[in-house]
């Protein structure tokens, strides 16, 4: 491994460890997950501070989402697999709602219960960030974590926030 990789890796682990993902956590302290479920699907955090990726999303169009979702809530914990709690989540969403945003809020709810992804999901910024650090486009929605090589395999979920450093490699 080169010296630019491994400071790449360590500056993320720095920054990741200083900077934890306020909206996974607050959803992670909900008391029970039907709580859990209302607080990821609305994508505010601990201080009412909307999530960037759903800034731009209508408040009562999340209401409706946030409601669909709260009538899936056996079916959410009995998911078992983060494919499976990802296609209910799409299966809840409304006007407004893309990819990003179901993505997002499997995640944060996935993260309440345990369910984590297994590969990796391919939208906006991920998208480009796995481009840049693979080297060619990729067509597909999501791609195996075994596409990466070993020392990337810590930066492969935050692959958006890290699509910035791919390009210098």
């Amino acid at each position: 491994m080169t010296k630019k990789i491994q400071n790449i890796i360590n500056h993320y682990v720095r920054w990741r460890n200083a900077n934890p993902d306020s909206w996974i956590q607050y959803t992670n302290n909900q008391d029970d997950l039907i709580s859990a479920i209302r607080v990821a699907s609305m994508s505010e955090n601990h201080l009412g501070k909307r999530n960037n990726h759903q800034r731009r999303l209508k408040k009562k169009d999340l209401k409706y989402f946030t409601k669909n979702l709260m009538k899936k809530e056996a079916e959410i914990r009995t998911s078992g697999k983060f494919e499976k709690l990802l296609t209910i989540v799409e299966s809840c969403k409304v006007k407004g709602n893309g990819e990003l945003t179901c993505y997002d809020v499997a995640n944060r709810i996935g993260c309440k219960i345990g369910v984590y992804p297994k590969k990796v999901y391919l939208h906006a910024g991920t998208k480009k960030g796995a481009e840049r650090l693979l080297g060619f486009k990729i067509r597909k929605k999501h791609i195996e974590k075994i596409g990466f090589t070993r020392p990337f395999k810590r930066l492969i979920i935050d692959l958006c926030r890290n699509r910035r450093y791919f390009m210098y490699l």
